[in-house]
């Protein structure tokens, strides 16, 4: 299933960003250690800083996922955020399927690789508007209804999860860190307006649950994108004034920028990005908490689509690599300025396919890998992305994402 949709037109209110003054910053309070396990002395970052987004459609067999959770770790992948469908996983009410879910944790934990599950799609039977065209971005009826599948996923995935007791031969690599939904001020992902009071009711509801099954785990908020004129920090002072602030524990950004600007000026965006985030955080009296950008991106689409299909983050292949190279390693260098504790190339896999039917086809160019026909092939880019990683992890990864060659 497909979950980034063509909604997120971040780039359009970018441009107003060149005359803010830069803003103070704030630190995030988190830890750098990283596991012991043969780690380099000499990082730069912390562990799970670099990471990627995997959304790959379909099922793919568990030695198809060991190969590719296992380049991921060779590549310098210290973190993946995977989408856990709520329609997938208990398709009716009660009835749990954890099939599309239990090969991923499984790969992860043998690369030892972290996971951070975004919980997404409403399942029809527990949506507030069943007869809706699409019954899967309106909130469920009742929030208590995906609290107890947060629960349940927890209980599963979590540091004393069935599955590792199910799995004794796997790597104990628990779910530690839950996001609740993806851009809930875009009306693609979530339909109900105004958005943020809906969006607290959920996000209390199961941020409850995931703090009751594991005390010590991190929950997301749902990412903070750009829609058009409303911009990411009108959506972060939105979701505050709507009392949200208890019931996260992490801030998630997604800073999209254009991609013909120049390199610097679209990186400065970036940052600039974050940094209007974290001021309407400390309005709020929440500096301490940090920010992971959980997608990052500049599709190599240009010359690929049409100009109506474009959405304006659109480069080259060259400049997609040279921006994927100045964002991280800007943001590895001020990441306690900012707060920034982890920042996810958007993403893993896509398809390099100009004919694709999909609104979102530019996010098709942007992929570290290519698929096609069930087959991953290693693109330039990742190159790209594994040169900075080693650079600021200290090291070359071998099989698995916590011990260098």
């Amino acid at each position: 299933m497909r979950w980034k949709l063509g909604g997120t037109l971040a780039v359009l209110a970018l441009g107003a960003l060149a005359l803010v003054l830069v803003l103070s910053r704030s630190g995030d309070g988190s830890s750098d250690q990283a596991p012991s396990s043969g780690q380099a002395a000499d990082r730069a970052v912390p562990f799970g800083f670099f990471g990627t987004v995997f959304n790959a459609p379909g099922g793919f067999p568990g030695p198809v996922l060991d190969r590719q959770f296992a380049l991921m770790a060779r590549s310098g992948v210290e973190s993946v955020r995977v989408p856990m469908h709520w329609s997938a996983l208990e398709p009716s009410r009660g009835a749990h399927d954890w099939t599309s879910t239990d090969p991923l944790v499984a790969a992860a934990a043998r690369a030892r690789v972290q996971l951070l599950a975004n919980l997404l799609s409403t399942p029809t039977w527990a949506s507030k508007q069943p007869n809706a065209a699409r019954p899967d971005i309106w909130p469920p009826r009742d929030p208590a209804l995906a609290a107890a599948l947060v629960r349940r996923l927890v209980e599963r995935y979590g540091p004393r999860g069935t599955f590792w007791a199910q799995n004794p031969s796997l790597p104990r690599v628990p779910v530690r860190w839950w996001q609740i939904w993806n851009e809930p001020m875009g009306r693609v992902h979530w339909a109900e307006r105004p958005w943020a009071p809906s969006f607290t009711r959920f996000l209390r509801a199961t941020s409850a649950a995931v703090h009751e099954a594991d005390p010590g785990a991190k929950v997301v908020a749902a990412s903070l994108a750009t829609f058009n004129r409303y911009t990411s920090w009108d959506a972060a002072r939105d979701l505050y004034r709507a009392g949200a602030r208890p019931y996260f524990d992490v801030v998630s950004v997604h800073p999209f920028t254009n991609g013909v600007i120049p390199v610097g000026e679209g990186v400065e965006r970036v940052v600039k990005t974050v940094e209007l985030v974290r001021r309407e955080m400390r309005r709020h009296g929440d500096a301490g908490k940090p920010v992971i950008i959980t997608e990052l991106s500049w599709p190599a689409a240009l010359g690929q689509l049409p100009r109506d299909r474009l959405l304006g983050l659109e480069t080259t292949p060259a400049g997609q690599a040279a921006r994927l190279r100045a964002a991280y390693t800007r943001l590895a260098r001020e990441r306690r300025q900012l707060g920034v504790r982890q920042v996810y190339w958007f993403n893993w896999a896509s398809e390099y396919d100009p004919n694709s039917p999909a609104a979102d086809v530019a996010f098709r160019f942007s992929g570290l890998t290519k698929l096609a026909n069930d087959a991953f092939t290693p693109q330039p880019i990742l190159r790209t992305y594994a040169g900075v990683a080693a650079r600021n992890e200290g090291c070359r990864k071998g099989e698995t994402a916590t011990a260098c060659q």
